[in-house]
């Protein structure tokens, strides 16, 4: 009994040992893949003058190309201003132009007779509406018509009675 017990405790051990020897291995990897990673970054940074004609290089670049923008922005907006400038000229030149200030006063008059025209319309269809009495005077007539002929029924039943 004290031999299984003992041979227990040996197993659990045995596999502690083997779980500590992979969580070792892994460290291990992981390790040797940060010591890779520092010797290039070693290489890299040992070579000063590399990086330091990389940097003006990109500066260079750089340069280039906020020149090479500014001078797209500089077009543009000389580009604006010109087309700025015929905007107004047109418009001044088409503003003093008759023919343009009278085709501006017939739109006016325009928009106001169609306002007109619609409150017409309007006005015109509610009082349709209101003179529409034929429908009321049919309904009228029936009802009359009904009315003479239950007082005539009614009438014969008291005359005949009488009688």
């Amino acid at each position: 009994k004290t031999l299984d017990v003992e041979n227990t405790k040996l197993q659990l051990d045995l596999v502690k040992v083997e779980e500590l020897e992979g969580k070792i291995t892994s460290e291990l990897a992981s390790l040797k893949d940060s010591i890779s990673t520092m010797t290039k970054e070693i290489e890299v940074f040992a070579d000063l003058q590399g990086l330091q004609s990389d940097e003006e290089e990109k500066k260079r670049l750089l340069a280039e190309e906020k020149e090479r923008l500014v001078k797209r922005k500089e077009a543009a907006k000389t580009r604006t201003q010109t087309l700025a400038a015929e905007y107004e000229s047109a418009k001044a030149q088409l503003e003093g132009n008759d023919t343009h200030t009278q085709l501006g006063n017939l739109q006016r008059k325009w928009q106001h007779h169609e306002q007109n025209n619609f409150v017409m319309k309007e006005y015109i269809a509610a009082r349709q509406t209101e003179g529409n009495y034929q429908q009321v005077a049919a309904e009228v007539a029936s009802i009359m018509e009904d009315y003479n002929t239950l007082l005539c029924q009614s009438l014969s039943g008291v005359v005949g009675g009488a009688s």
